[in-house]
């Protein structure tokens, strides 16, 4: 079969649609990906073999009238750009994952009377895959309780397409006690400042501390200068690509809570202390996150509402005690829902071939 995936933006939104991807491709089908020209749709996708096209597309949540207006004519534009894809393609399924890119392809899939899926991610949908909801044939949701937005007996529980290479094996290079943090793909500035105010403090508590820091592009500079001045070694990149290996060093992850790097941390067993965006919308980071906690896989810690000492504290604690860890790692296993991927690609089969 041959499929068009639309999504990206974030990584978020891209990893699924790349994990899929290559199930699809394993398979035997073809993908056309369709993006919305972010800078990680071009880090991440140059390295893969999979054709690929961005498409206008803009988001209206919170816009003036006057920008609502300009997002609308680019979704337009972005309808009529899908079309022409899918038609070039001779797509049978259009599949969105969310992100500027993923309803303007859908609308165009709908009119072309196409096959039509929808990934959604996080725990509280996002406005414009409720929309899409209403579109598309199958609604595959991450965690049980999206499934409230959008039509019952559209819905699947399949959880989250994880990347494969995520499972390969990567030896762990060093001795002591691993903390890797994460601000999601684009970075995060105020765990970012964290950190730095909070380093020495944790190396000075954690004599063994090996810690791998994921600023985003734009605060490397500033961060990696800031760790070099207090002369702490501390491993800083903007972007990890082989995110297999980064987890292999970690016992913790601090983490913003996006659902794509909920789903790949309760995959692999690592407890989490997890720093929800507080600006997402419909909050859905820190539902994401409460998912986990209640089920003891991590902690959640509010941003604002908790001091560096605390954190430091928290961090301490939780690196200090091996079987705390151990206990949480199998409680975040415990959540994944394997097989994502492959229940996506049998659903649309099942739909086209009926």
């Amino acid at each position: 079969m041959r499929w068009v995936i639309a999504g990206g933006g974030t990584g978020g939104h891209l990893f699924p649609a790349l994990a899929l991807a290559h199930r699809i491709r394993a398979q035997g089908g073809e993908v056309f990906f369709i993006g919305c020209g972010r800078r990680v749709e071009a880090l991440v996708l140059k390295e893969t073999s999979f054709p690929v096209a961005t498409i206008s597309g803009e988001g209206l949540l919170g816009r003036s009238v006057t920008a609502k207006i300009r997002a609308i004519i680019k979704l337009l534009r972005g309808v009529r750009e899908a079309a022409d894809i899918i038609r070039k393609f001779s797509a049978e399924v259009v599949f969105g994952t969310g992100g500027y890119a993923s309803f303007p392809a859908l609308v165009a899939g709908r009119l072309l009377g196409k096959w039509l899926g929808l990934h959604e991610q996080n725990a509280v949908a996002g406005m414009s895959n409720r929309l899409a909801g209403h579109l598309v044939h199958r609604v595959f949701v991450s965690f049980p309780e999206a499934g409230r937005y959008f039509p019952r007996k559209k819905v699947i529980h399949s959880g989250n397409p994880i990347r494969e290479d995520l499972f390969e094996e990567r030896s762990r290079e060093h001795m002591g006690r691993g903390l890797l943090v994460l601000g999601g793909s684009q970075g995060a500035r105020s765990i970012n400042r964290l950190l730095v105010e909070t380093a020495e403090k944790l190396f000075e508590r954690i004599s063994d501390l090996y810690l791998i820091h994921q600023t985003g592009e734009k605060d490397e500079a500033w961060v990696k200068e800031a760790y070099q001045k207090k002369g702490l070694p501390v491993k800083v990149y903007p972007f990890i690509r082989d995110m297999a290996w980064a987890y292999a060093q970690a016992d913790l992850v601090v983490s913003r809570a996006g659902a794509t790097t909920v789903a790949e941390l309760c995959a692999l067993g690592k407890p989490a202390i997890y720093i929800p965006f507080p600006y997402a919308t419909h909050a859905h980071q820190e539902k994401n996150a409460l998912s986990v906690v209640r089920a003891g896989g991590g902690l959640m810690m509010k941003e604002g509402t908790f001091t560096p000492e605390e954190f430091v504290r928290q961090v301490v604690e939780l690196l200090s005690d091996v079987e705390s860890l151990r206990h949480k790692g199998e409680a975040a296993r415990r959540l994944f829902k394997p097989g994502a991927a492959e229940t996506i690609i049998s659903e649309m089969e099942a739909l086209a071939n009926a």
